[in-house]
């Protein structure tokens, strides 16, 4: 994503605005989170933020998304779960959830997360089933430690990436037209010498 879109999220609202937009993104925010805390591990490696405050900012953020479908579907459930399931997008993603805790039970909570499709459902779907708020707790915010920060250091990483190819990009372009060059080399030269290649080319 842009990265001048968090610029000017941070400038004018701060860390604060980060947390809401990770908060509120399950409301239909098009821009994946995955892509987002990628995006900000990338901005920290630049100087623009901080990483701690980053980090704790975007796993507040994200459990209390997942705190929030929990108690939609403990507290609101069966009239969330009828408008829900009126949409045959959302219906499709209420059944893998349901799929999900039938399976793995509590555990669902430690995989949802990392499948974009059903990460706030089966949230949603544990309270509904009114699962202990500890049970939740425990699991989800475990996972959300994980998922936080394996695409935040991501990115960061991926920007390490980045400048070292800017950094010597004319030696890797030499290096890749040399590795070409030799390849079609010894391709060449094997056929040449390749005795079926031979009988196939005169017979």
């Amino acid at each position: 994503m842009d990265l001048s879109i968090i610029l000017d999220i941070m400038k004018d609202y701060g860390y604060i605005g980060l947390f809401l937009w990770l908060w509120l993104g399950m409301f239909g925010i098009p821009v994946p989170n995955e892509v987002l805390v990628s995006s900000i591990g990338i901005i920290t490696q630049k100087g623009i933020l901080q990483t701690t405050p980053a980090l704790f900012t975007i796993y507040l953020g994200v459990i209390a998304s997942l705190t929030t479908c929990y108690l939609l579907g403990r507290c609101l459930g069966e009239g969330v779960y009828s408008t829900l399931e009126k949409s045959e997008k959302i219906e499709a993603s209420l059944a893998k959830g349901e799929e999900l805790l039938n399976k793995y039970h509590v555990f669902a909570l430690c995989i949802s997360y990392f499948l974009p499709g059903v990460r706030n459902v089966v949230p949603f779907l544990a309270g509904f089933m009114k699962l202990p708020y500890y049970q939740f707790a425990i699991a989800a915010y475990t996972s959300a430690i994980v998922w936080v920060t394996t695409f935040f250091f991501t990115g960061s990483l991926v920007w390490n990436h980045i400048q070292l190819i800017v950094l010597y990009k004319m030696e890797l372009l030499l290096g890749a037209a040399v590795f070409i060059v030799l390849y079609f080399a010894y391709d060449w030269y094997k056929k040449q010498n390749d005795p079926t290649f031979i009988f196939q080319k005169y017979r």
